[in-house]
């Protein structure tokens, strides 16, 4: 059932893509225009790793103003607001990045209790291994996702920052 609705993700992700790509620029998206004091150096917007997401941040001070976090994202849709095209790719960014923080945390859920239950019990039974198999599918399944969910959120960072190349 996990697979079926990851190939239904992937699947949904990838006619997303090509519908976007044979489409014009949204007329909101074209108007955007920067406020008269703001530029690139100030004002645009950046991603930068951190230890538990994807934090996006603001001009060359590089100050974070969001995270899409790995075991739970925070609502970035916010910062994103003042570009519909923008806070779209957001929103599927968090709504992918939600469903990735799921697969993660049930699999280190699983896993830790797998691994946990055989060294309690001094013995890898079966109920231990399918708790830590699927653990570790749970993580690998979650994985792809995390890097959709990611390149979404660096698809919003270029609408926001589209603005600032006129």
């Amino acid at each position: 059932m996990v697979r079926r609705s990851y190939s239904r993700t992937i699947t949904a992700i990838s006619f997303a893509a090509v519908a976007l790509a044979g489409i014009g620029l949204p007329a909101a998206a074209a108007a955007q225009q920067p406020a008269p004091n703001c530029t690139y150096e100030t004002c645009a917007f950046g991603l930068a790793p951190v230890w538990n997401g994807l934090a996006v941040t603001r001009g060359i001070s590089e100050r974070q103003i969001a995270n899409l976090g790995f075991f739970w994202p925070s609502d970035i849709r916010p910062v994103f607001a003042d570009n519909p095209a923008a806070l779209e790719a957001a929103e599927e960014a968090l709504q992918t990045r939600t469903i990735a923080a799921v697969l993660t945390d049930a699999g280190l859920l699983l896993l830790g209790t797998g691994l946990a239950r055989a060294a309690f019990q001094r013995e890898f039974d079966g109920f231990s291994k399918v708790l830590t198999y699927t653990g570790a599918t749970s993580i690998g399944l979650s994985v792809p996702l995390h890097f959709a969910a990611d390149g979404m959120l660096s698809r919003a960072v270029w609408w926001h920052n589209r603005r600032y190349s006129r």
